[in-house]
């Protein structure tokens, strides 16, 4: 991260404010001021100093305790609690378990150092070392149960975290060589081996604190020699100093070896009383965002509310195009729904009225939409009526009984399709005036609710404005 980087990588190339989209590759480690390491996420979340750095170096021995365990070498451990340091820098302890982040630092350590280890082994490691301190007969785990399920997945993903957060720039350096070339080179030291053995331990020691966040590890190796010389009582050559040589004052020297001398002087920390401390403050941060997204949401609804109550249609100083919506009243709605089924019937009318046309269709002509359908003419009816005479033969009556019988058979059918064809046009007129009254109805509504809503504006207006010229009458009221 660009703000993590400005407090300090080192003094040689330090970042300007304009240099904040860069993206920066080093080898160094990457250095921090001593307010950013003490101005922690974690103490943002209610956990003060002590107890951070008690869960620290519970967290640091956890690694270590399980290093040794899964045989790697002292540089993969190392690294597993220098990358664990760092991600408490940007994370708080609140929110993500130490133990969860202290396996995924030694599985993802034992991997840069090209030491792997399976996730399986690394899980049974700290499954371990916690029956040790519960003093319970050590027995692995059932890896086809659930425990170890949840175990597994929460190890994977708190390493994705760690990648993710640290922007997979996992590279660490160590002051493991250095000590032991400036012992042997320059001091020519290498074989007092007391000498040698105590800068070893107070560098390892040191990976427990903070030091290694704000000190180069030249700087650091440089103060567990000169420490470690100070207590054995051995002289080393101060005229010119040697320490300057690797860039380090005397007041680097004191101030780094006064960290390490004062990690001994901590009392062992009690993991039960460090696990209620992190449950009360787990609590407090839940409760408190539950608190922010209430507050979050009625500062919505007041503003929606105040954009609806500083709506008016009638303002012609309002933008049609803002993106602010007014929140529509229920008159609104009902005279929007009322519209919708208008536009809807009168569209189906003029569906049903248009009669289908084929290309040989005359335009002028035009058919009711209820029209009976057309029926051909009988070829009795263009017949002449012939008058009866006495001098026409019977066989001519009968024709003539015969016809007149299929007439008046052929007139009773046409009166009843003539009364069907009435019953249907009564029918499609009662259909059309009912719709027209629909739409009349709806019309007198809205304008009953524009009526409404125009009375609604002038009586806050006048309240207003009564306001205005004198708001001191509404508040003695009030008292009163």
């Amino acid at each position: 991260r660009s703000s993590d980087l400005s407090s300090g990588i080192n003094a040689e190339w330090p970042l300007r404010p304009g240099d904040y989209g860069r993206i920066v590759l080093t080898t160094d480690n990457v250095l921090h001021s001593a307010e950013r390491v003490q101005n922690t996420p974690s103490r943002a979340d209610g956990i003060n100093y002590e107890d951070e750095r008690d869960i620290k170096i519970i967290g640091c021995e956890l690694i270590q305790a399980s290093g040794l365990l899964l045989q790697l070498p002292q540089v993969a451990m190392a690294t597993a609690q220098i990358l664990f340091h760092r991600f408490y820098l940007v994370k708080s302890l609140v929110i993500h378990n130490y133990e969860h982040q202290a396996m995924a630092a030694i599985f993802l350590a034992a991997k840069i150092e090209e030491h792997p280890r399976r996730i399986r082994d690394v899980i049974n490691c700290f499954h371990h070392i916690k029956q040790v301190k519960e003093k319970k007969a050590p027995s692995p785990l059932d890896f086809t149960g659930t425990l170890y399920v949840k175990q597994k997945n929460d190890v994977i993903k708190a390493e994705r975290r760690l990648l993710k957060e640290l922007g997979f720039c996992v590279h660490v350096k160590y002051p493991h060589k250095i000590i032991i070339v400036i012992l042997s080179l320059m001091l020519e030291q290498s074989q007092n081996t007391e000498l040698v053995q105590l800068a070893w331990n107070f560098m390892n020691d040191s990976l427990r604190s903070d030091v290694f966040m704000r000190y180069a590890p030249d700087q650091i190796g440089c103060a567990c020699i000169w420490l470690s010389a100070r207590i054995k009582k051995i002289c080393l050559p101060e005229n010119p100093p040697w320490y300057e040589l690797l860039d380090c004052s005397r007041e680097q020297c004191e101030e780094i070896s006064r960290t390490i001398l004062n990690f001994y002087c901590i009392p062992r920390p009690n993991a039960e009383k460090l696990e209620r401390v992190v449950n009360a403050a787990k609590e407090a941060y839940e409760l408190k965002k539950s608190f922010n997204e209430k507050s979050k949401r009625e500062l919505k609804e007041i503003k929606k509310q105040e954009s609806a109550s500083n709506f008016s249609p009638l303002d012609p100083n309002r933008n049609k195009d803002s993106p602010h919506k007014p929140k529509l009243s229920p008159g609104s709605l009902i005279n929007n729904k009322l519209s919708k089924l208008a536009e809807n019937g009168s569209s189906e009318s003029h569906k049903n009225g248009g009669v289908r046309r084929s290309k040989h269709h005359s335009p002028r002509r035009r058919y009711s939409p209820v029209s009976p359908p057309r029926r051909k003419h009988d070829r009795y009816s263009r017949k002449k009526r012939r008058s009866s005479s006495d001098s026409e033969s019977s066989s001519v009556v009968r024709k003539r009984k015969h016809r007149s019988k299929r007439r008046v058979s052929s007139s009773s059918d046409d009166s009843s399709s003539s009364s069907d064809s009435e019953a249907a046009r009564e029918e499609a007129r009662k259909r059309k005036h009912e719709e027209k009254k629909k739409l009349a109805d709806a019309k007198k509504l809205q304008e009953k609710i524009k009526l409404l809503e125009k009375e609604k504006e002038r009586s806050k207006k006048e309240k207003h404005e009564k306001i205005l010229r004198d708001p001191g009458k509404e508040h003695r009221h009030k008292v009163r």
